[in-house]
């Protein structure tokens, strides 16, 4: 019992540190973003990056075998979990505000509840459709905001593509938990990164040939670093430890730091300014998420 009870700790301080992390992936991005990098550059040099990161960790540990058919599950698995997401989500901060891409990640259990009615047909209750309309608007001021503060379209459309890679990222939770759950974090994400640097490539290599190495600096190259070791490496195996221990709600529950990590971090590195309506598209979305998870607990009791 005091293993289980030691494990179980270990998991929300993973959990605690996963979301710290990825809370100051947001601002750093935009700011390396300003630096000299393009989306498609920073993009490629984050997956590229984990993906030899994941490599090496595989040097000095156990090798798994991995049938034929997973590995081209793996492949497909990485357009939604590694390209459309990863990289999209980075595309997407390009366009927008680190504030409105931080939130906008905050409602992934809402994109993984509808997709989980659409798909599993799993029942989608009173208190879980509230949630989800309540998650919707919120999203919806947040493009608002970005509309009526950028002006040009490219603010719309990065508000877009966040959101898109996040439902890119709940239909890889939805369609490919069984295969996830078949093989270690190591293994899986070390295939999977490796099908999806080699999937993004034919569509970045002309930025990276354009790249100017020398012309970014060096505190946009420790950015740089900072995103691929600790939002992409750690963080992805610190998830999957995470999600072997506590339930699903719980580590959806987590997301709630996310914003507040990102939002102080925006406002003291001048890449973001908070507005009154930030704050109400937060409590939209937050209390959407809520009223999920709480339905969601509510279920698992029955």
């Amino acid at each position: 019992m005091a293993s289980d009870n030691k494990s179980t700790l270990r998991a929300h301080v993973a959990m605690t540190m996963t979301m710290i992390l990825f809370g100051l992936m947001a601002p750093f991005s935009k700011d390396a973003l300003g630096s000299g990098l393009t989306g498609p550059q920073l993009a490629t040099l984050r997956i590229g990056g984990g993906t030899v990161l994941f490599w090496l960790a595989s040097l000095v540990m156990p090798w798994h075998h991995v049938p034929r058919r997973d590995l081209a599950l793996m492949a497909v698995a990485s357009i939604f979990g590694v390209v459309l997401s990863q990289a999209g989500l980075i595309m997407g901060i390009s366009r927008t505000s680190p504030i409105n891409a931080t939130m906008e990640i905050t409602a992934q259990p809402i994109y993984v509840l509808i997709l989980s009615a659409l798909l599993l047909h799993q029942r989608v209750t009173p208190r879980k459709a509230a949630g989800v309309l309540m998650g919707f608007a919120g999203a919806a001021l947040l493009v608002w905001i970005g509309a009526e503060a950028g002006g040009p379209q490219a603010s719309i459309m990065g508000d877009l593509m966040v959101l898109g890679s996040q439902v890119a990222f709940a239909l890889y939770l939805t369609m490919f938990l069984p295969l996830i759950s078949r093989h270690d974090p190591l293994t899986f994400n070390r295939w999977m990164f490796t099908f999806g640097i080699l999937l993004l490539l034919p569509f970045t290599a002309g930025d990276m040939a354009r790249l100017q190495w020398a012309a970014v600096p060096a505190t946009a190259w420790l950015e740089v670093a900072y995103i691929a070791v600790c939002c992409t490496f750690v963080c992805f195996l610190l998830v999957v430890y995470s999600q072997r221990r506590l339930p699903s709600t719980t580590v959806s529950s987590y997301n709630y730091i996310q914003p507040v990590v990102a939002v102080v971090a925006s406002l003291a590195m001048g890449v973001a300014v908070l507005q009154w309506q930030h704050v109400v598209a937060a409590a939209l979305i937050f209390t959407g998420v809520w009223l999920v998870i709480r339905a969601g607990n509510s279920h698992d009791r029955r």
